[in-house]
Formats: structure tokens, C-alpha cells, sequence
């Protein structure tokens, strides 16, 4: 053989080796920056990914491996700057990167738009992130996969998602994505598709489909122990609890989402901070109003850097919401924080703080500013095809405009309400007894319109149809009294039952108190017995629970309780327990960690306390217990 031949073969075999080590160390550098990314040395990441992405590529030789590198690097240099609270500077990140990567310009022209696209979503430039993953979709996807068709559909539902004229694609491309998902060999996400799509069936009133959808969801990102997908699955299923009003379930997921969030080592401050607004939520519907401000301002220290809709809307609308619940000074601070959702929210948010604000203007009387709010919320509620559902107490709306004499208004919520209902599936009787009443007023409205045109021509006609409409009219109440005073026989009747079973509970309860007194003198009697209470420390309260707290404190003072409710007969749950914890000389700071609220809650308990008891400033609270527990010792003496 010639020496040319050998030095061509030499070429080729050197060339294969510089192919091989250059790709090896490629993939090198891809592992060393997800090293990173794991660790949390979110600078470090970025600067490698970017390396990565900019390294000289030979185009010809770009395989599948080196494909699936450079679109994995491409949205982990995204989802490092998620991590770190920057959506800002990812934009300006990715736009660098592609400026100076031809890999990215031809190889992977539709994974940068659409990484882009969803990158500019998170900015809340939202109209260039439309026309951007609109542009990505309609690029060829060079040697396709499932992870890659499911990451494009997957970022379409999410920037369309709040858009009224794309809802049908939005639940397309959910359904499309999650059926990618099931052919690919490895992603992430599919938790948080479902939850998109879960949510979409709740919108559109398929509850039961969302509900099944949640819970599968849920146990699939456990078995594969998915934190994060575990997380987005909790979410869901609270705010769909919330919205069927079962505050006690949506409770328990709340909890579980605090638990998981705990386990989590690389954290999502908008994760994050989801999860502390849902248990504020909960906390507010369950009454447990001093627990709100303490989950309100953890989730608030989490989000300051994200953009404004993706955490602080939340913030603003639960804690303007629990502010004008509140009342009296904190008003105007809350009204203040639900104007700012107003002016920067989404749809839903800013129907829900429109819907605050009305109610709140309704209940302190100010009509002049109530009805703008009623407008907008309306406006908001109903855009057309996607039809928008939130939790509304329409009563006072309908009050409201049914004593101004507004039929018009009256039938458009009536309806608004039927339609939530009619989701819901709640069709109840007092709905229907609503739009009897509305469609009556609305046909009294009419008919009285065409007797004023008729009486312009024929007197004697008008007089006819005045007394038609007066017979109607008539007929319509005979008949809604009849009904009413059949419901109110009903009514007396259960009324009947249910006193004839307060009775014998008040049988059963003082049997009860006869036994518990004779306990009560038995245990007296037993100087062991008393030497064992007499050890109760406040550490029973952790430990075993209230009740069984309770019920050794009552043994050991049997009198207090009784008395401290007879000289306060309005005294709350977490009243008794203050009382009781400063009877054992426990101090505010060991009462905070015992009742598992924060130290500023303890004394705002203590001031209201003193209120309810009309306590003047000479007389302290542990003076007013000690007089309590000094009527106890004498009456056991006694």
C-alpha cells in the first residue's frame, strides 16, 4: 500500500479520537454544571451550562446524545435561574447565549423559542411570550423525541393558560403533553401538567374529573418520590377543597404540603411560597385568624424577587382579605393591598380581590364605591366562552340590588349563581324560589312597559290588562304563601325532633355529671390519686393532647372552669387554655410554643381577653385568675 493511503487512514483514526474525547468532555461539563445546580451553587451552575451551550460543535457530526445534551442544558440554565428568583435575567441570559451558539440557531432553533417563550411568561411579558411559543410551534423539531414534544406542549399550556381565547388548546396540549409523557423513558413535569390540566376541568365544572386526576397525580409523584410534582399535586387538590368549601380536607393536604416542603433540599421560592399561601387560605376559612399573618409573611419573605404575579399577588389578596375581615384600623391597609391585585393580578385574582372589595364597601355602606366593583367583577366573571369561577356570597349582592330596585342587575347574578351552582352541582330549592322571584319581578317590569303603550291608544284596554296583571300577580303570591307556610309546618316539625333531643342529651349529660362528680369525690378521697394531679405540668398539653390536658386540669380544679365561664360567658376554646396555662405559672413565651402560635398572637389574646373582661389597667390578668382559683380553693374546702 501507498503512504499516502496510510497517512489518510492515520487522519481519519485521529480525527474519530479528537470526535470522541471533544464529545466526552462535552458531556463532562454538562454533569459538572447539574453537579452544581444540585449543590445549590447557582452562579457556578449558569456560568458552566453557558460554557456548554457556547462551545464550538462540529454540525455535521451532531448525533441524537449530543442533541439531547444541549436541549437538557438549555432548560436547566432556565430552571437554575427559577431556582435563584431571577426570571429577569434568564431572558437576558438565554438571548446571549443564542447570540453567540450556532448549535442553538440551527440545531436547536424550536427548543430555544420555546424555552424562551416560557422564560418571557415568567416576566409577565406576557404578549411576546405568546407570539414567541406560537413562533416555536411552528418550527421543525429536528430528530424528535417524546421529553421534547412534551416540554413544547407542556410550556404552550402554561403561557396560554390564562388567556380566555385559548382555553380548548390550553386543555390540548395538557392532554398531548401527558401523553407524551407516558412514552418517554425519563421526565419530570408531568405532576405539574396534570395540575394545569386538573385546574382546567374545575374552570370548565368537570369537579369529579379533576378530583380523580389530583389524587392519581399525587400518588404517582410519591411512588416515584418526586418532591416537586408531589408539591403541585398538594396545591391542586387544597385550592379545589377551598373551592367546594370543605376547609377540613383542603387542612389536611395543607399540612402534608408543609411536610414535603421541609424534606426538599433544592427549594422553588414560587413553590414556596404557594405553600405557605394555601395554609394561610386554609387557616382563614377555618377561622383560625391568628395563624393567617404568620404563613402570609413567610410566604411574602420568599418572593420578593419573583415577579409580581408569580407570589406577592397572592399575598396581597389573602392578607387584603383577612385584613378587611379584620376591620376597624387594619381596613385601609387591606383595601390597599386588595387595589394592588386589582392593578397588576390575573383574571382570577383580580376577580376575587374585586369580589373583597364589594363586600367589604357593602358591609360598612358605601354604594358608591361597591358598584363599580360588582361591575368589574361581573365583567371579569363572565368574558364569553371560558367562563370564570370563584366562591362568591351573592346574597348581599342580590340584597343590595334587588332593595335598589335593579331587576337587571338582580337576574344577571341570579344567573351567574345558577350557573356556579349548576357546576357544583347543588340545585337547591332557595335557588329556584330566586329566579321565580327575579323572572316575576323581571315580567311585572315588562308588562308594565306595555300598559303605557297601550294607554296612549285605548283606555279601556289598559284597564284590562291592569287588572289581568293584578290577578297574576295575585295567583303568584297565594301560591308562594301556600308554599311558605308548608315549609313552615316543616320547619316547626323538625323544630319539635330537635328539641325532644336537646332534652334527652340534657338527660344524658347530667347523668354524666353525676358520675363525673361522684369521679371527681372518689379521686378526692384518694390521697394518691390527688398527689398524681397534682404533678399536671403544661407539658400534658403537648404531649397527650387538649383533652386529655382538660380533663386532668378539671380534675385537679373542678370549680375553675365553671366559675371563670360564669364570670365570662363568652369566653373562647383558646381562652380556656390561656387561663388554665397561667393557673400553671406559664409565661408568654413557654404559652406561645405550647399553643403553637407566634409570641405577638399571645399577647394580642391576652389584650382581648382583657377587653371581654373589662379589665381596668391597675388590675392584671394573673390577678384576675388568681381571684378565680381563690373561689376554687375555698370552695373545695368548703
Amino acid at each position: 500500500m501507498s503512504t499516502h493511503f496510510w497517512s489518510k487512514r492515520i487522519v481519519l483514526c485521529l480525527l474519530a479520537t479528537w470526535t470522541c474525547c471533544a464529545c466526552f468532555a462535552n458531556e463532562s461539563l454538562y454533569q459538572q454544571a447539574r453537579t452544581l445546580q444540585r449543590e445549590g451553587k447557582f452562579d457556578d451552575a449558569i456560568a458552566t451550562f453557558q460554557n456548554f451551550l457556547t462551545l464550538p460543535v462540529d454540525e455535521k457530526d451532531f448525533d441524537e446524545q449530543q442533541q439531547t445534551l444541549h436541549t437538557e442544558a438549555l432548560m436547566q440554565l432556565m430552571n437554575t435561574y427559577q431556582s435563584k428568583g431571577d426570571p429577569e435575567a434568564c431572558v437576558i441570559a438565554l438571548q446571549e447565549v443564542f447570540k453567540t451558539s450556532p448549535v442553538l440557531q440551527h440545531q436547536c432553533l424550536r427548543d430555544y423559542y420555546s424555552v424562551l417563550g416560557y422564560a418571557l411568561s415568567r416576566t409577565e411579558n406576557m404578549k411576546e411570550a405568546e407570539e414567541t411559543m406560537l413562533k416555536a410551534l411552528t418550527l421543525p423539531l429536528n430528530q424528535a423525541t417524546p421529553e421534547r414534544y412534551f416540554r413544547d406542549y407542556a410550556y404552550a399550556a402554561a403561557v396560554f393558560y390564562s388567556n380566555p381565547n385559548y382555553q380548548n388548546e390550553v386543555i390540548n396540549w395538557c392532554e398531548e403533553a401527558l401523553r407524551q409523557a407516558d412514552l418517554c423513558k425519563n421526565t419530570s413535569g408531568k405532576q405539574w401538567v396534570t395540575a394545569m390540566l386538573g385546574a382546567l376541568y374545575k374552570r370548565n365544572g368537570h369537579l369529579n374529573k379533576a378530583l380523580t386526576l389530583f389524587q392519581q397525580s399525587k400518588e404517582e409523584a410519591e411512588g416515584k418520590g418526586d418532591k416537586l410534582g408531589e408539591l403541585n399535586s398538594l396545591h391542586a387538590l387544597i385550592d379545589l377543597f377551598l373551592y367546594w368549601n370543605v376547609p377540613e380536607y383542603a387542612n389536611s393536604y395543607a399540612s402534608e404540603a408543609l411536610c414535603v416542603e421541609n424534606t426538599m433540599t433544592t427549594k422553588n421560592p414560587m413553590v414556596s411560597t404557594q405553600t405557605y399561601i394555601n395554609k394561610g387560605r386554609v387557616m382563614l376559612q377555618l377561622g383560625e385568624i391568628d395563624s393567617v399573618s404568620v404563613y402570609t409573611e413567610r410566604a411574602r419573605q420568599l418572593c420578593q424577587s419573583l415577579p409580581y404575579n408569580s407570589g406577592m399577588v397572592d399575598v396581597n389578596l389573602l392578607h387584603g382579605t383577612h385584613l378587611t375581615e379584620l376591620g376597624g384600623e387594619n381596613l385601609s391597609t387591606g383595601i390597599q393591598e386588595l387595589q394592588e391585585v386589582v392593578r397588576q393580578g390575573t383574571t382570577l385574582t383580580r376577580a376575587k380581590a374585586y369580589h373583597q372589595l364589594a363586600q367589604t364597601y357593602l358591609k360598612n355602606g358605601d354604594l358608591r364605591l361597591a358598584e363599580p366593583m360588582l361591575d368589574s367583577l361581573f365583567v371579569l366573571l363572565t368574558p364569553g366562552d371560558a367562563a370564570t369561577y370563584i366562591r362568591i356570597d351573592y346574597q348581599p349582592i342580590l340584597n343590595h340590588y334587588i332593595k335598589n330596585k335593579n331587576y337587571k342587575k338582580v337576574e344577571q347574578y341570579t344567573q351567574l349563581m345558577l350557573q356556579e351552582r349548576h357546576a357544583f352541582k347543588e340545585k337547591k330549592l332557595n335557588l329556584n324560589i330566586i329566579r321565580s322571584i327575579v323572572n316575576l319581578q323581571v315580567e311585572q317590569e315588562q308588562q308594565e312597559l306595555k300598559l303605557v303603550q297601550l294607554q296612549q291608544t285605548n283606555q279601556l284596554l289598559l284597564f284590562l290588562c291592569c287588572l289581568a296583571v293584578t290577578i297574576i300577580i295575585i295567583a303568584v303570591i297565594a301560591v308562594l304563601f301556600i308554599k311558605q307556610r308548608k315549609q313552615h309546618v316543616i320547619q316547626m316539625k323538625q323544630a319539635d325532633e330537635k328539641l325532644s333531643s336537646l332534652v334527652e342529651q340534657l338527660k344524658q349529660s347530667n347523668a354524666e355529671k353525676e358520675i363525673r362528680a361522684q369521679e371527681i369525690k372518689d379521686l378526692l378521697d384518694d390521697k394518691d390519686k390527688r398527689q398524681e394531679l397534682e404533678t399536671l405540668t403544661p407539658t400534658v398539653l403537648q404531649t397527650d393532647g387538649e383533652s386529655k390536658f382538660r380533663q386532668c386540669f378539671e380534675i385537679l380544679y373542678p370549680l375553675f372552669l365553671p366559675r371563670l365561664r360564669e364570670k365570662v360567658p363568652s369566653i373562647t376554646r383558646r381562652e380556656e387554655l390561656l387561663s388554665m396555662l397561667i393557673v400553671l405559672k406559664q409565661d408568654n413565651k413557654q404559652i406561645s410554643e405550647l399553643l403553637a402560635i407566634a409570641p405577638r398572637s399571645v399577647l394580642m389574646l391576652r389584650h382581648r381577653f382583657r377587653q371581654k373582661i373589662g379589665m381596668t389597667t391597675e388590675l392584671s390578668l394573673e390577678d384576675f385568675i388568681t381571684d378565680t382559683l381563690k373561689y376554687e380553693s375555698a370552695s373545695t374546702q368548703n
